[in-house]
């Protein structure tokens, strides 16, 4: 019985992806193609492989060599899976073309170079030094044109309420970045990222300050460099978002913090006037104070 059950375990290992097998420079991957490591952390046994016509269901999140993940599948809203279409494998960058040989149910853990994640469409924030990065995946299921179908009304009808879908999202963003309730300041969340020692902001402060600011999905949408910041007065309506004011009130002169805030203390349910952040969504400013600056009271 042990040996039926290990000749099985070796079929199902052959079957399931048949990748060069030759040892690579880090522990424990293998070699694929120049610049492609690999290896599993587990099997799938339902024999089930991409084909034509098909989509991928799959978790896939990107991490840097130490391990500390800067991108997630699971970070973006409903479902925590990303769908991937069979045509979009087959014309993707070398290290996805691997998903064409995996079986329903695999997880690989993959090595690439940082270009393959990058010129793949995926956007981010911030720079990664890292040359390698580390890409891990797991098919959740294969699904036909008729499980497709069902799946995408399944979420069309768990996304019809905007605000719970917003809920949703910001509690997932808060969870896989690892923001602690005591980062919470009322209903927005500031998150310091460098100390600042000049002034504290009172009420009627003019303030200098450089900003960037995107969505949960790192997606930039405003931009205020340094070489050309915004200066406005504390109080004076108008000038930023409720939300925006509120947290960096709770700043000082030379301090970068991240604030996030969600819709109803950024554009509501109308969206921005510009038609650039929709309705109902949460939005994430990345801000430097550059100078604080008493003004003379009345």
């Amino acid at each position: 019985m042990q040996k039926r059950f290990l000749f099985l375990f070796v079929i199902l290992f052959i079957y399931s992806c048949s990748f060069n097998k030759k040892q690579g420079p880090y522990k424990g991957y293998m070699v694929y193609d120049n610049g492609i490591y690999y290896k599993y952390a587990d099997l799938g046994v339902k024999g089930v492989r991409v084909a034509p016509g098909k989509t991928l269901e799959v978790f896939i999140n990107y991490a840097r060599m130490n391990d500390s993940v800067f991108w997630d599948s699971r970070g973006l809203w409903y479902p925590f899976t990303m769908l991937i279409p069979y045509d979009s494998v087959l014309k993707s960058n070398t290290y996805r073309k691997m998903l064409l040989k995996c079986n329903e149910g695999d997880s690989i853990n993959l090595i690439v170079k940082k270009d393959m994640i990058l010129g793949g469409g995926l956007k981010l924030a911030y720079s990664i030094s890292d040359s390698m990065v580390k890409v891990n995946i797991r098919i959740a299921a294969i699904l036909d044109s008729t499980q497709l179908k069902a799946k995408l009304e399944k979420y069309a009808l768990l996304g019809k309420d905007k605000e719970i879908r917003e809920q949703v999202e910001l509690t997932r963003y808060l969870l896989y970045n690892n923001v602690p309730d005591s980062d919470k300041n009322g209903d927005i969340y500031l998150i310091p990222m460098l100390q600042g020692n000049g002034p504290e902001i009172t009420a009627g402060c003019r303030v200098t300050i450089s900003y960037t600011g995107y969505f949960l999905n790192h997606k930039t949408f405003d931009s205020i460099p340094v070489n050309d910041p915004l200066d406005f007065v504390i109080g004076d309506s108008g000038q930023v978002i409720s939300g925006l004011e509120r947290g960096i009130k709770k700043m000082r002169e030379g301090e970068k913090a991240k604030i996030i805030i969600p819709s109803h203390s950024a554009f509501g349910e109308k969206g921005s006037s510009t038609g650039i952040v929709p309705p109902y969504t949460t939005i994430v400013y990345e801000v430097t104070m550059l100078k604080v600056k008493e003004t003379l009271k009345k």
